[in-house]
């Protein structure tokens, strides 16, 4: 039978080296949450920045739009005053 220092002696060698492979996994685990951050941070940055042109895009496109609707308000009364002229004139 093994003496009990030697059983003792394998248990400990054995749980330290089992807490420095768990020491080693945590630190990698911590590398890549680090590296996770930094890319969510970046994503954001970059999301923010293609959010701020569709906005941008859409304020254009609003003007744009208030300017078809003027366009197309003026051409209705040109063709109501044409429409008038041409109703007095047959009549």
């Amino acid at each position: 039978m093994m003496d009990s220092a030697v059983i003792a002696a394998i248990v400990s060698v054995l749980g330290a080296g089992f807490l420095a492979m768990l020491f080693f996994f945590m630190r990698g685990i911590r590398a890549d949450i680090a590296d996770l951050r930094t890319e969510i941070r970046s994503l954001r940055a970059e999301m923010q920045t293609e959010f701020a042109a569709v906005r941008s895009e859409m304020q254009g496109m609003r003007s744009d739009i208030a300017a078809l609707q003027q366009t197309v308000a003026r051409h209705d009364g040109i063709l109501s005053q044409i429409g008038r002229q041409n109703g007095t004139a047959a009549a």
